[in-house]
């Protein structure tokens, strides 16, 4: 069984008699120093049940689309377009947004089962994806081609919320709890190494000054990993037995749910971290084009660099995670993004210059923190979810998540739309729209990180081994 929080926590101390005595010091440190630096024995799939390591594959596939058609190249598309900041916000909020089918599509789960389900919205998605690569070569004028941006953005984000509330239930079906630490810790490896490669070869094309045909091959690089990332669906073992989609899928309001402590718990923490971190992706793509005017290739080089500085880091987060849970990891993760929002504050402020050193050390940190956080958060919500009612806990949190995820863009698109191009100065700080961004994001981070510590670690009743 995966160790609590509160047992780590736990140690004993000895008194001037030699008695033990209870304390509440953290005993977590000692074991972190012992660690290997990279294991490589985590990228092993021996112990995962059979035919689940195609989830792991699943997820590089996959990880060679979405960076593409959900991160900075959709972005950069958009302003080369004539986006403005309420409009990028649009494009950030759609996916999130559409998350809310998670619970019509639930009901599909039963009949499609969840191989099937998934199937039908990764491969229908992967059709959206195509469209939006034959942009550039039907629509010559901005406007139109920006609202077909949108009009299959929308249909993407539409068939990936019908399905997406499949994927979490029916891996957390499949992967034991006590070995989900390390799953996770595999597939964040996988995903993030499809990532790192789809934003190489996107830098590539983006190398001389894009025009409509590199933002069309970016599209088809996507497509072409979504085409892979459905043909690994294939192979996954499914679960058809009634009896399983009976206790999956059985019914509760969402009054019965949130009434479950830790389940409220997660939902709370999970909604203010969306709500601060929704906007961080496209803003700082926004301020780094528009603003310190780098150009398109060197912007995606440095998101490269946070999936790297990711990457390595989870070597080391894979050989704690399942012994000492997921909340220590959690609260370091959120101590970085705060660093991560201050250090983005004091360039949009003018403190400290755009240099590549620095905005290399910026997304090195976000990319350590953010992918770290995404392990240990994801381990999280598989052992917090109970077996009865997995399917429908699992479409409600995350309709919340991505719904909180959604508002956050566009709110802040739409302030700062308004804020414009204004600025003030005192004591050589320069207030903008960005620099008014980023501090807000670094001062709401810190209550997030105080609803962090209150996160349980043991698995729900029915989930323990």
């Amino acid at each position: 069984m995966t160790p609590s929080n509160d047992e780590l926590a736990t140690s004993s101390d000895t008194d001037e008699n030699g008695t033990a005595r209870p304390t509440s010091q953290p005993r977590i440190l000692p074991r972190l120093a012992g660690a290997p630096l990279i294991p490589l024995s985590t990228l092993s799939g021996v112990g995962l049940p059979v035919g689940t390591a195609w989830a792991n594959w699943f997820a590089f596939f996959n990880a060679l689309s979405w960076p593409v058609v959900l991160g900075a190249p959709l972005f950069l598309y958009a302003k080369d377009l004539g986006a403005g900041d309420a409009v990028l916000g649009l494009l950030a909020a759609l996916p999130p947004l559409m998350a809310v089918l998670h619970i019509p599509g639930n009901h599909l789960i039963p009949r499609l089962g969840y191989r099937g389900m998934m199937i039908f919205g990764w491969g229908s998605r992967t059709l959206a994806v195509v469209a939006m690569a034959l942009i550039p070569w039907i629509l010559r004028g901005q406007s139109a081609a920006l609202v077909a941006l949108i009009i299959c953005l929308f249909a993407f984000s539409t068939f990936r919320g019908l399905a997406g509330g499949a994927w979490m239930p029916w891996v957390a079906s499949l992967i034991p709890p006590d070995i989900r630490g390390r799953f996770f810790l595999r597939d964040q490896l996988y995903a993030q190494t499809g990532n790192l490669l789809a934003l190489f070869l996107v830098a590539l094309i983006f190398f001389s000054s894009p025009g409509g045909w590199q933002f069309s091959l970016a599209f088809l690089i996507a497509a072409a990993g979504g085409t892979a990332s459905v043909l690994c669906l294939l192979p996954l073992p499914d679960i058809s037995s009634p009896e399983h989609h009976t206790e999956a899928n059985s019914r509760k309001s969402f009054v019965q749910m949130l009434s479950e402590r830790k389940f409220r718990q997660l939902c709370i923490f999970n909604i203010a971290f969306m709500l601060v971190m929704g906007g961080l992706a496209v803003f700082t793509v926004a301020y780094l084009r528009g603003i310190a005017k780098l150009p398109q290739s060197e912007i995606i080089i440095y998101s490269a660099l946070a999936i790297v500085g990711g990457i390595i880091s989870l070597f080391w987060c894979g050989t704690v995670l399942d012994h000492i849970g997921s909340r220590p990891i959690i609260n370091w993760s959120l101590l970085g993004l705060i660093l991560v929002f201050l250090a983005w504050w004091a360039l949009a402020s003018g403190i400290i210059p755009a240099s590549w050193p620095f905005l290399s050390a910026i997304y090195l940190l976000s990319g350590v923190a953010g992918l770290n956080f995404s392990a240990a958060n994801n381990r999280l919500q598989s052992l917090n979810i109970p077996k009865l009612g997995r399917n429908h806990h699992f479409a409600f949190l995350l309709v919340l998540l991505n719904v909180a995820a959604a508002i956050s863009p566009i709110i802040w698109g739409l302030i700062l739309e308004c804020v414009g191009s204004r600025t003030w100065q005192t004591a050589g700080i320069h207030w903008n729209r960005y620099s008014l961004f980023f501090g807000s994001c670094a001062v709401l981070m810190i209550p997030v990180f105080f609803l962090s510590r209150a996160l349980d670690d043991r698995p729900a009743q029915s989930e323990v081994p």
